[in-house]
C-alpha cells in the first residue's frame, strides 16, 4: 500500500468528500444551534450547559460509534474496499488518535 491517502487522480473523489462533509457539518450545526436556542428560550437548558457537558464513559462510547460512522460516510467513496475505521484512516494520514483526557 502506498503512503499516500489519495492518488493524483482522486481530485473528484476529494471534492465529493469535502462537499459531503460541508453539507453534513452545516446540517448538524444549523439544527444544533436551533435546538440549543429553543431549549434555552424555554428554560430547559442553561446557557453554556452544552459547552460544559462531560459525557459518561458509556455515552462517550456511543459518541465514538457515531463519529466512526460519520468518518466512514465522509471518506467512504475512495476507500470503499479498504479499512475505514478512524484508526486506519488516521494511520494512512500519518496520524494517531488523540488520547482521551
Amino acid at each position: 500500500m502506498s503512503d499516500s491517502y489519495l492518488r493524483a487522480d482522486d481530485t473528484d473523489a476529494l471534492a465529493r468528500m469535502v462537499l459531503a462533509l460541508l453539507s453534513e457539518v452545516w446540517i448538524v450545526r444549523d439544527r444544533a444551534a436551533i435546538m440549543e436556542k429553543l431549549l434555552i428560550d424555554h428554560g430547559v437548558l442553561a446557557e453554556g450547559a452544552v459547552e460544559e457537558f462531560v459525557p459518561s464513559a458509556e455515552f462517550a462510547l456511543e459518541l465514538e460509534k457515531l463519529r466512526n460512522r460519520l468518518v466512514g460516510n465522509v471518506v467512504g467513496a475512495p476507500l470503499a474496499s479498504e479499512d475505514r475505521s478512524v484508526d486506519a484512516i488516521l494511520s494512512r494520514a500519518g496520524m494517531k488518535r488523540p488520547s482521551a483526557g
